[in-house]
Formats: C-alpha cells, sequence, structure tokens
C-alpha cells in the first residue's frame, strides 16, 4: 500500500492535482505519485564530482554518497515501489572501475525489488552502464498515462509532460538578501522537476501568468505566487 502524504513526515511536501492525479511535491527534490507507488526525479548527473575533478577543479567529495541517502529515504518515506528518472542519471559515460559506479551497484543491490525507468537525457550517452545492474533505458519519452514522462520539457498532445532537464530556479529577494531557489514549475504543458543532484547549478525560470511555483528552501517546498 502506498504511503499516504500525512505519513510523509521526515521531508516537508506540498500537493497539486495534474490531469486529475494527485502527485506530492517532496522537499528532496522528488515527486511521489501516490495511486502509482512511483517515485520521480530528474537529473541525477551521478558521477559528476569525479568528472570536475578528473579536470583538475576542486570540488566537493561525497556527493553520490549523499545523494544516493537522500534517494533510499524518499522510496523508504514514500513505500515507491517503481523509480523514474527523467533523464542525466549520469554526467557522463562513467568508467568500469569508477568508484561512484560501484557505490551505485552495491545500492541497486538492496534495492533490487524497486524497479527503476530511465528516459535518456543529453547527458545519458550511454545504452547501459558498464555493471550488470537492472535499469530500464528508455531512448526517449515513455508515456505512463495520463503523464508523458522525458527529459526535456514540451508539450506533447498525450497528456503533461514531467520533464527536467533545465535545472529551475528563481531569485527571490533582491541584492545580498537575495537568494536562488529550486523549484517545481507547473506552467501549461506540465511539470518540471528542480535537479535532484546535489551538485548541480540551476537555470533562471520566468513563470507565466497562471503558472504555480514551488520553492524548495531548507527541506520545505512552498507555493509562491510569481506566476506572471
Amino acid at each position: 500500500m502506498p504511503a499516504n502524504a500525512n505519513q510523509l513526515t521526515t521531508t516537508q511536501y506540498a500537493e497539486l492535482t495534474l490531469a486529475g492525479e494527485r502527485l506530492v511535491l517532496r522537499g528532496d527534490h522528488s515527486v511521489f505519485w501516490p495511486s502509482e507507488a512511483t517515485l520521480f526525479v530528474a537529473d541525477t548527473h551521478f558521477g559528476k564530482s569525479g568528472v570536475f575533478r578528473r579536470q583538475g577543479l576542486n570540488v566537493p567529495t561525497g556527493t553520490t554518497e549523499a545523494d544516493l541517502a537522500r534517494l533510499e529515504n524518499a522510496l523508504a518515506e514514500t513505500g515507491a515501489t517503481r523509480l523514474v528518472v527523467l533523464g542525466d542519471f549520469v554526467h557522463a559515460p562513467p568508467a568500469a572501475d569508477a568508484p561512484w559506479l560501484a557505490r551505485f551497484a552495491a545500492w541497486r543491490a538492496r534495492h533490487a525489488a524497486i524497479e527503476i525507468i530511465v528516459t535518456r537525457g543529453n547527458h545519458d550517452r550511454v545504452k547501459r552502464l558498464p555493471v550488470d545492474v537492472d535499469i530500464d533505458w528508455q531512448p526517449g519519452a515513455r508515456l505512463m498515462q495520463p503523464f508523458v514522462c522525458q527529459h526535456e520539457p514540451g508539450a506533447d498532445a498525450r497528456g503533461p509532460v514531467l520533464a527536467g532537464h533545465v535545472h529551475p530556479v528563481v531569485r527571490l529577494g533582491s541584492g545580498a538578501d537575495g537568494a536562488r531557489l529550486p523549484v517545481f514549475w507547473r506552467h501549461g504543458d506540465g511539470l518540471m522537476l528542480p535537479a535532484f543532484c546535489s551538485f548541480a547549478g540551476g537555470g533562471r525560470v520566468s513563470p507565466a501568468a497562471g503558472d504555480r511555483v514551488f520553492v524548495v528552501a531548507d527541506g520545505e517546498v512552498i507555493e509562491a505566487g510569481l506566476g506572471g
């Protein structure tokens, strides 16, 4: 039995209804679809910090462990039996001996009962990982009625599009008191998710009149009246 919103105690959340379906927008940047026991995330970018370090850049370590722990917590809290990654699962094609890959394989083994679907993003220049893990790689959009699941946002006649790619953020306040914050953006074509990767930049978005924007700050999700 999927968990209901009242059981989501560790992470704060907001809710919206899209195409008649209830979605729970969570403070860890995931979206839970209770009626289908499905958890959506976008832009995990696994291996990104390692790519930067190989280029000689001093970037944080431990991001894979932190993100996998957040993902594990989200699955446990919601009771989801399916995980859908809306593209950019990896940041670059991994070498077989990449340290993060072994950690992910061990994580996957602990969650073997969870169905994992990846809709390929622009960074996913792989057909499979160089380790034996059970992932359903989709070359493009995946229809999960009433939703169309894909990496890049856009209109689709089949239904609302759930997407990522942009790493949407908005700026609240001005000057030294201002802050760029990740958001869930409910727009005319569907819903855009913030990047799940904890080491990710953001693309500033400009909501239109009638759009709904849910800001994520300190693990809480708060609707902000920014449309128009």
